[in-house]
């Protein structure tokens, strides 16, 4: 009897367990969306350490059409459009106009800080297109990669013909995206 009670035990165990088993053999399904937005994002840089100057170098008084350059690194979010704007510096003749740009004399002896050296800034090797700050004016238009892209800017002095001395100017480059 103990042997028959047992196996009826065992017989009821194996069976709710088929029927649990069983609970589980249908499904039922749903879905969901994952999603996420990228919203444009830009950083400006120069290469190396700091701030690269744009730097003329030396010359005698007897010079013209003096050029330099520099690079400007702009990281933007790939397919974002963007606009690379040049302000006039710290010293233009007239406020908040590109086309005065001007150094002023930093050197003492001799003493140069009321002169000014004009010079200009622009987007290409040619010096055909002055490079501003007024957004779909005068602005450099690109769009990101999503990596690093490199502008240069074209700087030029018309005349050398200036006061003995060092001369500079600080120039703000701004992104907008």
């Amino acid at each position: 009897m103990i042997m028959k009670a047992t196996m009826m035990a065992a017989c009821v165990g194996v069976a709710s367990m088929m029927g649990t088993m069983s609970a589980y053999a249908a499904t039922d399904s749903t879905t969901f969306d994952v999603t996420i937005s990228i919203t444009p994002s830009c950083n400006i840089s120069t290469l190396g350490n700091g701030a690269q100057t744009l730097a003329f170098g030396s010359h005698d008084s007897f010079q013209t059409q003096v050029a330099g350059t520099t690079n400007l690194v702009v990281t933007c979010t790939n397919g974002a459009a963007y606009q690379l704007g040049l302000n006039e510096g710290l010293h233009a003749s007239t406020a908040a106009d590109v086309n005065t740009r001007r150094m002023i004399g930093v050197s003492t002896a001799p003493d140069n800080t009321a002169d000014f050296v004009p010079y200009q800034l622009y987007q290409d090797a040619s010096y055909a297109t002055i490079w501003g700050n007024t957004l779909d004016t005068d602005t450099k238009a690109a769009t990101g990669t999503g990596t690093q892209d490199t502008h240069t800017v074209y700087g030029r002095v018309p005349s050398t013909n200036y006061t003995v001395g060092n001369y500079q100017d600080t120039i703000t480059a701004t992104v907008t995206f």
